[in-house]
């Protein structure tokens, strides 16, 4: 007889995300790709993140099929096993998905970084995580020798890592998780500082940033359940696949929730689009409505779309060296620029570009 509600319980969870996931990451192509123009790469990596995860939910859908959330008692051996080869497949996609998510949110916060601090807490935060998160996807691929010991259910078949010494190392990593989370969370506050655009924007466009980190949430409420994995090599003396439902599900919520909220991070311009189409101004705020926050950091710079703009609204930039104290001379011409340059490194620059709405 089937647990009321365990196996439902991940299978709705799961197909939820799916669906939240795809649909986040397509208006994510759409905005980034088609309406600003400015395809970077961490949207790349965003939709790495998703192909994995997306091996992860099937395989999760599978385990449900064969015994994922059931008791062992309730199953036949051949459909344990095959749940718990399903299972082994969702923990490697689980950790390479979180490796590949961390990668693009730094990434995205690497897009608006100008501080060389910032952009080294950045780097240095992305690299722990690819290290330790990349190191537990090759232990948890490789915690059983042959492989096909993790889903056998006779404990005496191969040989598995002590299920103590990899639960805390999930324990560790997780911890890692939410730490990298809450560093991404707050940094975008002492980023957008240093960017030229109003207070009301600073304050919006940081909190857009940091909820793209929203996912150590379900990490830490999954972080009490991962004891149960020590039941993986217990084989039928155990009930594995009962007993880590919370994790199934936690995990899935954790990694659906960190790629939707990744997404929703990028899509402002979709709302300021919706606004212009809706006839809704921003009084507040002098800066044309849908100019990318999120543009390329080398290449050729997104063209802005002037149609929609009032005439002598711009984007002001201005070039000075800290290695020099004379004034600039002030330019506001409509076609030309002016740049005074010295040292790279200590230059801070700044644009603008004016036009004329006359026939």
């Amino acid at each position: 007889m089937v647990p009321p509600g365990r196996p439902q319980a991940v299978l709705a969870v799961a197909i939820a995300f799916f669906i939240l996931s795809w649909v986040s990451i397509g208006l994510r192509i759409w905005v980034r790709g088609f309406i600003i123009k400015a395809f970077g790469k961490d949207d790349w990596v965003m939709m790495a993140t998703q192909v994995i995860f997306t091996i992860y939910l099937v395989c999760q859908i599978g385990g449900v099929a064969y015994g994922t959330g059931q008791h062992l008692k309730d199953l036949e051996d051949w459909r344990a096993e095959r749940a718990l080869a399903f299972w082994w497949g969702c923990e490697v996609t689980y950790a390479l998905s979180t490796v590949v998510m961390k990668v693009a949110i730094g990434l995205l916060l690497l897009r608006v970084a100008i501080n060389r601090i910032h952009i080294w807490i950045v780097r240095l935060v992305v690299l722990s995580c690819c290290v330790c998160g990349g190191g537990l996807a090759v232990v948890l691929f490789f915690q059983c020798s042959p492989i096909s010991a993790f889903w056998t259910l006779n404990p005496d078949d191969g040989h598995c890592i002590d299920p103590e010494v990899l639960s805390g190392l999930t324990w560790t990593i997780s911890g890692l998780n939410v730490l990298a989370d809450w560093v991404f969370a707050i940094l975008p506050g002492f980023v957008v500082k240093d960017l030229q655009m109003p207070l009301r924007r600073k304050i919006s466009v940081a909190c857009i940033m940091a909820f793209a980190c929203i996912g150590s949430t379900a990490t830490i409420v999954r972080m009490p359940s991962v004891g149960a994995l020590k039941e993986s090599s217990l084989g039928w003396n155990g009930d594995f696949l009962y007993d880590t439902t919370g994790i199934a599900i936690w995990t899935t919520v954790e990694v659906g929730i960190g790629i939707t909220a990744g997404c929703i991070a990028t899509l402002w311009p979709l709302v300021q689009l919706a606004r212009d189409k809706l006839g809704i101004t921003n009084t507040h705020n002098n800066t044309p409505m849908n100019t990318p926050v999120f543009g390329p950091r080398s290449g050729k710079s997104p063209a802005f779309e002037l149609d929609s703009r009032k005439a002598g609204q711009g984007v002001v930039t201005v070039i000075s060296s800290k290695q020099h104290k004379q004034q600039h001379s002030t330019w506001r011409t409509r076609n030309s620029s002016e740049e005074s340059l010295a040292r790279p490194e200590q230059i801070t620059r700044q644009t603008v570009v004016e036009y004329d709405d006359s026939p």
